[in-house]
């Protein structure tokens, strides 16, 4: 995209808002105080200060990877409970991480930096609203702040449970005279801009929700053919490793046949017999006896009993090479040969246990959130062994809610490679390993961008991907939409960072 017209769309967004600032707090919102008549109601309106909340925190070396780069899911983590807190004060009661619409990792951040976190209401719509959660680090030594990450995450207030039940709505219900009682759907109070700032972060929400809701129900069936596609492969995959597993053992039963008959043919064992050009032996644990060529087994208890050595094999593509100063550097880390699809997925398996869960006893969407980038910096690591660092994740929803004692299994695999960076693929899913009859359900998915990173400069690494083949079908269809993802991040911090920058 031009970079004239970027900045033109940067100006019409900004420009939309600004417009739009000085009289919006005094617009009535979704009819907010207005006069519909005896019986209307009016909703609660409140100013996003009273919800806001900011605080900091120092990163210590357990956040970070060797190094000494934090890890994505880690500050996820703090984010998550950033934009809950901000949720449960603007809504008056408990809610839930829907989705994390969209992180970028704007800079690094690095061990005993101390990162300080804001947490506003973006908008509210219903029972949900969009939380907005800006991070700057400050790092050893100085006092200035720069601006390192941005989240947008939707949350939703909790349905207010019915009342408990007495003994006459009880017969009531149970004689069918009266439905039973329903929890109650909640309704989040309203946001008042009272800024320029607010007033466009307060557009700009809006401006993201409808783009979200456009093409939804396409967009998911997208991702289910994809789903479909991408488990269809590794049972492929796994049929055919299996089947190789069977050849393998096959020639290792035949390699210990012989090991056993070249130590009996040497001991003079009476149960070895020389017959021609053959060599029989009888060996417990095989039913018929083991025939071999006499001039092999003679050349290998030769090899034995004069000193020989057996010659290890080595696979040309697992010798060594030579760096320019001299060190050597196994071919395999040279090759930039294409990759399928099949060789980048990845899955991961974890156990959740309490520690992993927040108060209501339910998986940690932080937690979460780090288990899908461990599993997309390995699927990463198939197209270089270079370090990896988070740049952003798109579209991250959460399906279903995970209990401790459940196994989750997250699967990755890298959809789309540019110059110096990756879109993974993500699906996380969770088994319910106590009932009796275990259902896998899905739980989340997500696109995570990573970026390589030269180990010496540490700025993205560039060149030197392995490309990935892509299969027809819906893979194909999501990787053409990779790019499409790749501009709107990219609009997206060029927006961020002339709004706060």
């Amino acid at each position: 995209m031009p970079a004239s017209s970027t900045n033109q769309q940067i100006g019409i967004a900004l420009g939309f808002a600004a417009a739009a600032a000085g009289g919006l707090a005094a617009v009535k919102l979704g009819g907010c105080g207005s006069s519909g008549g005896p019986g209307a109601t009016t909703k609660k309106v409140k100013k996003v200060a009273d919800s806001s909340v900011s605080f900091s925190y120092k990163i210590s070396p357990e956040h970070c990877d060797e190094h000494g780069r934090v890890y994505g899911g880690e500050l996820l983590k703090l984010i998550d409970v950033a934009a809950g807190v901000v949720a449960a004060k603007h809504a008056g009661g408990p809610c839930l991480t829907i989705s994390a619409d969209r992180v970028i990792f704007l800079q690094e951040i690095k061990v005993s930096d101390v990162v300080h976190i804001s947490s506003a209401v973006n908008r509210a719509w219903g029972s949900s609203m969009e939380i907005g959660v800006r991070v700057t680090r400050e790092t050893p030594g100085s006092r200035e702040r720069t601006y390192c990450c941005h989240a947008y995450l939707t949350f939703v207030a909790k349905p207010t449970p019915p009342p408990p039940a007495t003994l006459l709505t009880s017969l009531l219900t149970t004689l069918r005279l009266t439905a039973p009682a329903t929890p109650t759907r909640a309704s989040v109070p309203e946001i008042s801009p009272t800024s320029n700032l607010e007033s466009k972060r307060y557009l700009l929400a809006g401006r993201r929700r409808a783009h979200r809701i456009q093409g939804r129900d396409k967009y998911d069936q997208l991702l289910k053919e994809f789903r479909g596609q991408v488990l269809e492969i590794e049972r492929e995959v796994r049929e055919r490793d299996e089947a190789g597993a069977e050849e393998g053992k096959e020639d290792a039963i035949q390699g210990l046949q012989k090991e056993l008959i070249v130590e009996a043919y040497m001991k003079g064992d009476p149960d070895v017999k020389v017959e021609g050009d053959w060599v029989i032996a009888s060996i417990e644990g095989f039913m018929d006896p083991v025939r071999l060529p006499r001039k092999e087994i003679e050349r290998a208890s030769t090899q034995r009993g004069h000193g020989g050595y057996r010659r290890l094999s080595i696979r040309r593509e697992e010798s060594d090479g030579v760096k320019p100063d001299g060190s050597s550097i196994p071919r395999s880390l040279e090759d930039h040969s294409p990759l399928e699809l099949a060789d980048t997925m990845v899955k991961c398996l974890w156990i959740v246990r309490p520690q992993h869960c927040n108060s209501k006893n339910i998986l940690f969407g932080g937690t979460l959130m780090r288990w899908i980038e461990e599993t997309s910096t390995i699927a990463a690591r198939r197209v270089s062994f270079t370090p990896w660092s988070s740049a952003a994740i798109d579209s991250l929803t959460f399906r279903s809610a995970v209990l401790p004692g459940e196994v989750v299994y997250v699967r990755s695999c890298v959809v789309k490679v540019w110059d110096s960076s990756v879109e993974c693929y993500a699906v996380a899913m969770a088994e319910d390993r106590n009932s009796a009859i275990p259902k896998i359900r899905l739980v989340s998915e997500a696109f995570f961008s990573l970026v390589a990173i030269d180990p010496n400069s540490g700025r993205p690494s560039k060149g030197g991907l392995r490309h990935v083949r892509i299969p027809e079908g819906p893979a194909r269809r999501v990787e053409e939409g990779a790019d499409k993802r790749r501009e709107e991040r990219l609009m997206d911090k060029k927006i961020l960072l002339k709004v706060y920058a």
